[in-house]
């Protein structure tokens, strides 16, 4: 069983989010042009969650991002003092 860390978990599930919650604004925005089901002003509300939805992804990214370079940081150290000579 592969071990995700938090930063992984969280960019999947909020790309899962970003990803339903994408396609029920697109399927109202169409409703809105051919005849209308929410008004503006919801669509609009809901493309500013969308946009948050999206931004907690991304930091979702970059905390699993960040996690993966400590990891090559803290091989390349023990490489580089194994070459200095210390342990």
């Amino acid at each position: 069983m592969v071990k995700k860390d938090f930063g992984s978990v969280i960019f999947i599930f909020s790309l899962i989010v970003v990803l339903v919650f994408a396609i029920i604004l697109i399927i109202q925005i169409f409703k809105i042009i051919f005849g209308g089901s929410w008004r503006i002003e919801d669509v609009i509300l809901a493309l500013v969650v969308f946009n948050l939805t999206i931004c907690f992804g991304i930091g979702g990214y970059l905390i699993n991002l960040n996690n993966k370079i400590l990891n090559v940081n803290t091989k390349l150290q023990g490489h580089l003092s194994w070459h200095r000579g210390k342990e």
